[in-house]
């Protein structure tokens, strides 16, 4: 059974509020996710549509991409959807957003696309922080916690041949 769902049966038309919480494992985020996924939606019933707007919050242990450190990273954002139970209307539109239900759905499920969401919240590169300096390629020496005696000037070997022409 899902546990993100709202009940939409015999729901009076206006805003309603609600407010969800999931386990990580309950709607399929990896073991990286260790914070329950806080929830805060906002749901504006029409006679011929619902509009939901959703807020969310999570976070979890994560392995930096640049120094390979464990660190704990909280992450938010936040999506929309029309709910429509004709999709005649909406053909041609931008139908990004739009999702097309029964007219006798009694529950709206948000598990897939919170986790969906959680997932696209997650920056391409997860670093531990923004000035994260990482490892030396030569040593291996995290540079966020010690100095290396490493020759810092890299050469790519394609281009060392070009030193001679210059003189160096």
């Amino acid at each position: 059974m899902s546990v993100l769902r709202i009940n939409i049966s015999n729901l009076a038309e206006g805003t309603h509020h609600r407010s969800l919480e999931a386990g990580p494992e309950e709607i399929g985020l990896d073991s990286r996710f260790s914070k329950a996924i806080h929830l805060e939606a906002t749901l504006e019933k029409t006679s011929r549509q619902l509009y939901l707007q959703v807020e969310f919050k999570t976070g979890g242990a994560f392995t930096c991409d640049r120094c390979l450190d464990e660190f704990e990273k909280e992450f938010a954002a936040a999506y929309r959807v029309f709910y429509v139970t004709d999709d005649s209307g909406w053909v041609g539109k931008d139908e990004e957003g739009i999702q097309v239900i029964s007219p006798d759905a009694n529950y709206i499920d948000l598990n897939e696309d919170v986790r969906q969401y959680v997932i696209l919240a997650l920056p391409q590169k997860i670093l531990c922080r923004e000035e994260c300096a990482g490892l030396c390629p030569n040593c291996g020496t995290n540079l966020n916690r010690a100095r290396c005696n490493c020759e810092t000037e890299q050469v790519d070997s394609r281009l060392a041949g070009l030193k001679k022409f210059l003189g160096n």
